[in-house]
């Protein structure tokens, strides 16, 4: 299929062949080089994290008096030892680099080493002793509703008048819908080296999304200015979202443990450690009622969407309110009312997923046209075409924008004729 391009002049135009990846000849040769195959030197040190056992705990005491002086140990840090803010929440300051007082999910971080090998290292953890207490820790959205652990104020859209327009159905149904989690199973797993640089600089290879805000989050933690951070990706092992927050908790460790030791620090995440630490896309319950006439015509639409943080904020702002915006998915629906909720769970921070709360608000509505075309008896793809938005009329979302250029009606038509959905 021939593509296009836009050139410097604005005009489109058209490419009839397929142009290489820039690095397509590196990746299926494997000569293609990211950070766990990027030496600094004899003096590069392994960084290793304490993780909490728990998922919910105070820290009564931590000693490690007899880990410090084994062999290969060059440092322990824990949250007294960061000489800026311990934080490093992207958005909100909600999330410790360090577990300080307190641990809020299995896999939190609360010591960081830096060894000469991952033996010594595991080492020095076996000779570690924490004392916690366990406290109650909440595992599902229903009990986080439950317990009212409201991260932030509710989001809320409306057009219409819900109510009224209830009154006026020939026929309501009600429902439930609990999207679940997902891994991103990216394959280069959370890593970073981190280098010390002259005048007490440090040059960061990271595998992140967001270079600039990494920048800013080992600023933060180490208390130094920006320019004298300098963040480089080469290339990413995938990502879809899982790295554009957190990355920076690797990043921020390494630069840690690099600062102090003033050696080189690598920090490369095995499989287990990187599924067990790092948050999913978002598990959404959700609660909606649908008014709808005799023909399967939606009038009304009343949704309460409620999203699993995690511990701590990250994104889950922006993603429910994407989901906000999303909950009409591709129909007009000229009274509907969403209502969003972020609630906290003792679970690593849930943060960007490709779709961004998109699949989790679109999926109610496709639930609920499925409900009435069986209520109904009737054909789902039917509802679906009726319910569509119009190419000149009924075309205004929820949140006042016009659909334009609407093609949906004919490419409808066109897949179902070219896929004999009818036959």
């Amino acid at each position: 299929m021939a593509a296009q391009k836009e050139n410097s002049s604005n005009k489109v135009e058209r490419m009839e062949s397929s142009s290489a990846h820039n690095s397509a000849v590196q990746h299926v040769s494997g000569e293609a080089n990211f950070i766990n195959d990027i030496s600094a030197g004899e003096k590069t040190l392994y960084g290793h994290i304490v993780y909490s056992p728990f998922a919910a705990a105070t820290i009564r005491s931590i000693n490690f008096g007899e880990a410090i002086g084994l062999p290969g140990i060059h440092a322990i840090l824990s949250a007294k030892d960061i000489p800026g803010e311990n934080q490093m929440g992207p958005v909100v300051k909600d999330e410790p680099c360090l577990a300080e007082d307190e641990v809020m999910f299995i896999g939190q971080a609360v010591l960081l080493i830096a060894a000469d090998s991952r033996r010594a290292a595991l080492a020095a953890e076996k000779k570690i002793k924490i004392e916690y207490r366990q406290t109650e820790a909440v595992h599902t959205l229903k009990d986080a509703i439950k317990k009212d652990l409201q991260l932030s104020s509710p989001r809320k859209i409306e057009t219409g008048d819900v109510d009224k327009a209830f009154e006026e159905c020939d026929h309501i149904r009600s429902g439930e819908l609990f999207t679940g989690p997902q891994e991103h199973w990216y394959l280069e797993t959370q890593t970073c080296l981190s280098i010390p640089a002259e005048r007490r600089e440090l040059k960061v290879l990271s595998s992140t999304q967001h270079p600039a805000e990494t920048q800013a989050i080992i600023s933060n933690v180490l208390g130094i200015s920006k320019n004298a951070v300098s963040v480089e990706v080469r290339r990413i092992g995938g990502a879809f979202g899982g790295k554009e927050t957190q990355a920076n908790h690797v990043a921020a460790w390494a630069s840690l443990l690099a600062w102090k030791t003033n050696c080189p620090v690598k920090i490369h995440l095995d499989r287990d450690t990187d599924q067990i630490i790092t948050g999913k896309r978002h598990p959404f319950l959700s609660y909606y009622k649908i008014g709808f006439t005799e023909e399967g015509q939606i009038k009304a639409f009343d949704v309460e969407l409620n999203a699993d943080a995690g511990s701590s904020t990250d994104l889950t702002n922006a993603i429910l309110e994407r989901a906000l915006f999303h909950v009409d998915n591709a129909y007009f629906i000229p009274n509907l009312k969403v209502v969003g909720r972020s609630w906290k769970t003792n679970k690593p921070s849930n943060t960007a997923f490709r779709g961004f709360g998109a699949p989790q608000g679109m999926a109610v509505i496709e639930q609920a046209i499925d409900r009435i075309a069986r209520f109904l008896g009737k054909d789902p793809a039917t509802i679906r075409k009726m319910n569509f938005y119009g190419e000149t009329n009924n075309n205004i979302t929820h949140y006042g924008e016009a659909v334009e250029n609407n093609r949906l009606h004919r490419l409808w038509d066109k897949l179902t004729e070219s896929s004999a959905y009818n036959d």
